[in-house]
Order: C-alpha cells, then structure tokens, then sequence
C-alpha cells in the first residue's frame, strides 16, 4: 500500500500537501448503548429473578431516567422499553405475591364439622 492510499492523501514531507485530520461520522447505530438503560435491564431482571421490589422501584427509576435522557430517541426507544417492562413486571410480580398472602391470611377457615 501507498503513503496516500493509507493516510488519506497528502505527503508530510510537503507542508502545503497535508490535510487536517477530520474525524469520520458515527452512524446512530453504532453508537455505545446508554448505561442507564443497562443498569435498568439488570436491576429490572433481579427484581423480577428475586421478587425484590427494591430493585423494580431502582430498575424503574433508572428507565424513566433512560427515557428523559434519550440522545437518539429512534434508536435507544425498543432497548428503554424492553428495561421499563422489565422493572413493571418485577415490581407486578413482587405486589402480586403480596397481595395473594393477604387474601389468603383474610379468608376465614372453612367451618368443620
């Protein structure tokens, strides 16, 4: 390979032949995922893993956080979503299981005979 097909043209040796540097775009989609929307997933899936609401109330939390502070909304929508449902469905799962020992702890004994 050549000096100027490597380098993107231009000799060093000649000061009037060097081009400045210019960095080349990101596509959207390549970009780094948001740690926010990480941090939700995995909270999101102890909590559901564990039934512990602590870590739904932080998963969700930090998906609303995700969601407010989107850079490319188009992109990051389906990996925000995926960690909102996450949380909700741990912090569904940690009441639910609450609410059924207390319906159970409330209904009277059967009458024996």
């Amino acid at each position: 390979m050549s000096w100027p097909s490597v380098y993107g043209g231009g000799d060093p040796r000649r000061p009037d032949d060097i081009k400045p540097y210019k960095r080349p775009p990101v596509r959207e989609e390549d970009q780094d995922p948001d740690l926010r929307s990480i941090a939700s997933l995995g909270l999101g899936m102890a909590g559901l893993f564990t039934k512990n609401p602590y870590f739904s109330w932080g998963a969700l939390f930090m998906s609303i956080s995700a969601m407010c502070c989107m850079s490319h909304p188009e992109v990051n929508m389906k990996q925000a979503t995926t960690a909102l449902m996450f949380s909700l469905s741990g912090l569904l799962s940690s009441y639910m299981s609450l609410v059924r020992t207390r319906n159970q702890q409330a209904a009277p004994a059967p009458a024996k005979e």
